[in-house]
């Protein structure tokens, strides 16, 4: 069986400690999207794995891990988790596959990230993800493959830095280079052709973990204030390099709603009811430390992602971090009274909301009544609740 977990809003749903309890009924987790950007947390018990590029497998109980070819790799980043993962999980035995067309995040991308961004002004995670991407496009980035043949690797790599003289900057080819080939050293005996991950995951029970969310879609979500890739379902094929069928896919939402960055927020909340929500439910990101911006859930929002992502059963996550509040509030439709079938015009749209009696735990009827109202506006079941920060807090409906 193959199944897909997505995030339904603008990501820091919870899906690291989603895919990692679902894990376990599966062969492999294979991540097919994002990079260093992305920051699963997963809380074991007694410590905590920040997953930035490793798929959030359950290493306990040696689950295997692949990463696509629509991942980019942070040399850097991913030799710090491999260490970390042999130190926390010394008796782990799970495959690990990485594609060898995955392209690599080179510091030159980190420098150019943070100037772009100073412009536009987006609120990047300065991980150089966007200007990796964009390299990837210009045919000009070099891909794990090309670190098996040095040649190969310094030609690309001059071509890449040659680039960015437009930007003014200069790196040290030598160095550059000499920490890519090690790296390749520390991952060679990972690395497989897309059609070696073809007959590996056909033959496997698979779960696809999707970064971001939704609403970050460079091509779905609320352009421009997006990631550069196609986080929802729709990347799964294209992130691994060739077509697959998925059994069900899983959306994950918490019980408001969260951003980092720029972008329209229809439900933002300013002030102290902001502040409350956020100290609650410790919303500051993995990735960057940055206090994230919280608001009501958002129905039609939410609505929107479950079309567009193909999604068939819901996880809510974080309905805990409201337990002892006193009213919370849901928005059920817009003042335009508008369906939302296009994002275009989303800072304009004005909440209406619903307020429900707040529930002091959630074995509350309230906290029943605000779950049933979910299912019936969303018309999907919430197959799945977690009630807490751990892996195995999680209640299946």
């Amino acid at each position: 069986m193959n199944r897909v977990v997505v995030g339904l809003q603008w990501g820091d749903e919870g899906k690291g400690k989603v895919v990692t309890y679902l894990s376990r009924y599966h062969d492999i987790v294979v991540r097919y999207s994002g990079g260093a950007n992305a920051g699963h947390t997963v809380n074991y018990g007694t410590f905590k794995v920040v997953h930035h590029l490793l798929p959030s497998a359950d290493f306990t109980k040696n689950v295997g891990v692949a990463i696509g070819n629509g991942v980019l790799l942070d040399p850097q980043v991913f030799t710090k988790e491999l260490i970390e993962l042999k130190e926390r999980f010394p008796e782990y035995s799970g495959d690990i596959f990485i594609s060898e067309n995955a392209h690599v995040v080179l510091p030159v991308h980190k420098e150019v990230d943070q100037r772009v961004d100073e412009v536009l002004k987006i609120g990047t995670t300065k991980r150089g993800i966007g200007p990796a991407c964009a390299d990837r496009v210009m045919r000009a980035n070099v891909r794990i493959t090309e670190l098996y043949d040095e040649k190969k690797a310094r030609t690309l790599l001059e071509k890449n830095l040659s680039l960015k003289s437009l930007y003014n900057l200069t790196f040290d080819v030598e160095k550059i280079l000499d920490d890519l080939l090690n790296f390749y050293n520390v991952i060679k005996d990972f690395v497989v052709s897309s059609i070696q991950m073809k007959r590996i995951l056909e033959e496997k029970s698979v779960l696809f973990e999707g970064t971001q969310g939704v609403l970050l879609d460079l091509d779905v979500g609320t352009y421009p204030y997006v990631t550069s890739m196609n986080c929802s379902s729709s990347g799964v094929s294209a992130g691994i390099g060739f077509p697959v069928k998925i059994d069900e896919t899983i959306g994950v939402f918490k019980a408001y709603t969260t951003r980092v960055g720029e972008g329209p927020f229809p439900t933002e909340l300013f002030g102290e009811e902001g502040e409350a929500l956020r100290r609650a439910g410790h919303e500051y990101g993995s990735t960057t430390g940055r206090p994230r911006r919280c608001g009501w859930l958002d129905l039609p929002l939410l609505n929107y992602a479950i079309e567009i992502a193909g999604v068939d059963t819901l996880v809510m996550t974080k309905a805990d971090v409201m337990n002892g509040f006193d009213k919370v509030k849901v928005c059920v439709r817009y003042k335009d009274g508008k369906e939302l079938l296009s994002l275009k015009d989303l800072e304009k749209k004005e909440p209406v909301y619903e307020t429900f009696n707040g529930w002091k735990s959630l074995e509350s009827k309230e906290f029943d009544r605000f779950v049933n109202f979910i299912e019936r506006e969303t018309g999907r079941p919430i197959k799945y609740i977690s009630t807490g920060e751990k892996i195995e807090d999680i209640v299946e409906v």
